[in-house]
């Protein structure tokens, strides 16, 4: 079983390396520093004609990017170089007039870091909930932020598995002896997490919390602090060396930044609902992450106070801070991109939900799925809520982004997008394989309503409610005037929330064929799962 637990994630990753996206400028920001450093500095005035986020200190311009994603992808473009990787990128025939190797450097920075922590989820499920990190993790591959932003070079996915990889280290120690050096690990995951989204230290401050729930508390206490800041000195000499000063960082030189702290003010309940409920927003498109905030619920009471709470404190505390930034969905992105931390932890709580609430987590997760594969494959970097309504227009009219097949020629319609589809298949068919849903009738009617409710609301609530243009209009106050211009009719996800729910219902019934039975006559029914014993 723990192999294809093992061959279902690296399904998923596959997939993800089959999809080449578009440019945006956070992408050739990144991409901007990783050639700059990669020829010995930090200056990217050469490339500054390729992305606006940037920032001009003292007459050069700098990447407004954290430098951790760049710097661990230095070698991977020398490396590329070596091999001739750009001039065969550029004439590639997947991309009109681009350059490739952002694909080719995301595979290093985004899918491998993806990889690693869908793999991070499910072992530290199986750890609290056995036999369900699989489906959790494959979930939250498919049916997350992960997904989009894990097949673009955004560092928000290996900011995310530094983070919880700090989590899912002591989390191990703890079913052990204390271990000092395991301590200084994890500070040292979270300092370069930090290196590479500042936003990080909130995991930081949580999960040293976590860290101190056992003694020696002082010598753990220095040791995790010890670690924290030797992750950081990667930062603290980029900006010593850049801006004369460890404590200077490139946000600081960004207008909007020098408003509130780096741009962030109190936090405001009309975001908060916007950031949950818009047409972009986390649970209307990732329904299933609220069964994983249930899920939190069922480990505390299940005896996994500690790791509950530090599940809770994750989510409460990125909900707080991005409820109070000036642009909190952050540009061009498929969902709440700053949200992207708290969801590794939310796909641990997602075990929970499957074991106690199958029906409702697996309409839910088919409902996900669904909508973020839909929002992947077809342009994910949407700039306004309701611009959400190009996903199912392109996907009716078979124009997706380009893949590996495209690469030779085959271009941009189903044929292009098959293999993600059979990878991504296969993951779901051996995450099914290894995973006892024992699903009743009960909770198939639980499932058909919770995915129900969840199609009423987004066909209609982000609109009707007014919360989609309470979003656009904070992002007019952000300095764009054009978020506010109708792009695609009045309810813009209603398509998309019939075939998700449509989904959802086949979800259920194939799995009520798989393991209705199981209730009923569990020993043979194991059997059946797993005959081998494997």
């Amino acid at each position: 079983m723990r192999r294809r637990g093992l061959l279902a994630i690296a399904s998923l990753g596959l997939a993800y390396a089959t999809v080449i996206q578009s440019f945006s400028w956070n992408q050739t920001s990144h991409y901007a520093l990783i050639r700059s450093l990669a020829h010995g500095t930090a200056r990217i005035d050469r490339y500054a004609n390729e992305t606006n986020d940037k920032a001009r200190y003292r007459g050069h311009w700098y990447s407004s990017r954290a430098p951790g994603l760049a710097m661990l992808s230095v070698p991977a473009y020398g490396a590329l170089t070596a091999l001739h990787v750009p001039a065969l990128a550029r004439d590639m025939k997947a991309q009109r007039n681009a350059d490739e190797m952002v694909w080719a450097l995301g595979l290093w920075g985004a899918v491998l870091p993806a990889l690693v922590l869908l793999a991070l989820v499910r072992a530290a499920a199986d750890r609290l909930e056995p036999g369900y990190g699989t489906a959790a993790a494959v979930t939250l591959g498919l049916g997350s932020l992960v997904l989009p932003l894990g097949t673009l070079l955004f560092s928000h996915v290996l900011a995310a598995c530094l983070g919880f990889g700090a989590f899912a280290l002591l989390l191990r120690e703890r079913a052990g002896p204390p271990r000092t050096w395991w301590v200084a690990g994890a500070g040292g995951l979270v300092g370069y997490a930090m290196t590479t989204e500042y936003a990080l230290l909130f995991v930081g401050v949580v999960v040293g919390g976590y860290a101190l729930l056992r003694g020696p508390r002082v010598r753990r206490a220095l040791a995790y602090a010890g670690g924290v800041a030797l992750g950081l000195v990667p930062l603290a000499v980029y900006d010593q060396a850049v801006y004369g000063s460890i404590t200077h960082v490139a946000y600081a030189d960004l207008p909007r930044h020098q408003s509130g702290f780096f741009g962030i003010r109190l936090p405001s309940l009309t975001v908060l609902v916007a950031l949950l409920g818009d047409s972009r927003g986390l649970l209307a498109l990732a329904p299933v992450l609220a069964a994983g905030l249930i899920g939190i619920v069922l480990l505390y009471r299940g005896g996994h106070r500690a790791e509950a709470v530090v599940i809770a404190a994750v989510c409460a505390s990125y909900l707080l801070y991005n409820a109070g930034y000036f642009l909190p969905f952050g540009g061009g992105s498929p969902g709440p991109r700053f949200l992207v931390p708290t969801l590794p932890f939310l796909g641990v709580a997602l075990a929970a939900a499957y074991r106690r609430l199958p029906g409702p987590t697996l309409a839910l997760g088919a409902i996900s799925a669904t909508t973020l594969v839909t929002a992947t494959l077809t342009h994910p970097l949407v700039g306004y809520e309701s611009e959400t309504g190009i996903w199912s227009r392109l996907l009716t009219q078979g124009f997706f982004q380009p893949t590996v097949v495209s690469a030779f020629g085959a271009g941009r319609g189903w044929v292009a997008i098959l293999p993600f589809l059979l990878l991504a298949g296969a993951a779901i068919v051996l995450a099914a394989s290894v995973t006892d849903l024992r699903l009743s009738w009960a909770q198939v009617g639980w499932g058909a309503g919770a995915a129900a409710a969840w199609g009423l609301y987004a066909a209609l609530g982000p609109q009707g409610l007014g919360i989609d243009h309470a979003a656009e209009a904070r992002i007019v106050a952000a300095g764009d005037p054009t978020a506010l211009i109708p792009r695609a009719g009045p309810h813009p996800l209603e398509h998309l929330a019939v075939l998700a729910v449509g989904a959802a219902l086949v979800a259920l019934a194939l799995a009520r064929v798989r393991f209705g039975w199981l209730g009923r006559r569990p020993e043979r029914a194991r059997a059946a799962l797993d005959p081998t014993g494997s």
